[in-house]
């Protein structure tokens, strides 16, 4: 028959090994549960950087639009096309001095 001593040390490493294994077992699913969320995460910024793409590539043709819209011979033409016509003699009127002038 096995000592009293022997079965403490028994009972002592089933302890040790279950406890070990359990220890184990949790650092398995926190690793799972770290990588799914940096997973996660790394789509989300592949998503933000698609959209900053996008976003940066409809700035320039914001940019080139208006730096057309702004050109001047642009602008005559349009003005021409929508029937004004351009000033050909010009008066200057002289005015009186402000109060602040005087």
């Amino acid at each position: 028959m096995p000592s009293l001593d022997s079965l403490e040390k028994i009972i002592n490493h089933r302890l040790t090994l279950l406890v070990s294994v359990s220890a184990l077992v949790v650092a398995i699913v926190a690793n799972f549960v770290g990588t799914n969320a940096l997973a996660t995460k790394g789509f989300a910024v592949s998503e933000s950087e698609s959209k900053i793409l996008l976003i940066e590539k409809q700035n320039r043709n914001l940019r080139v639009n208006i730096e057309e819209k702004s050109n001047l011979q642009g602008m005559s033409a349009q003005a021409e096309y929508r029937g004004f016509i351009s000033a050909s003699n010009i008066v200057f009127v002289p005015t009186p001095p402000t109060t602040a002038l005087r």
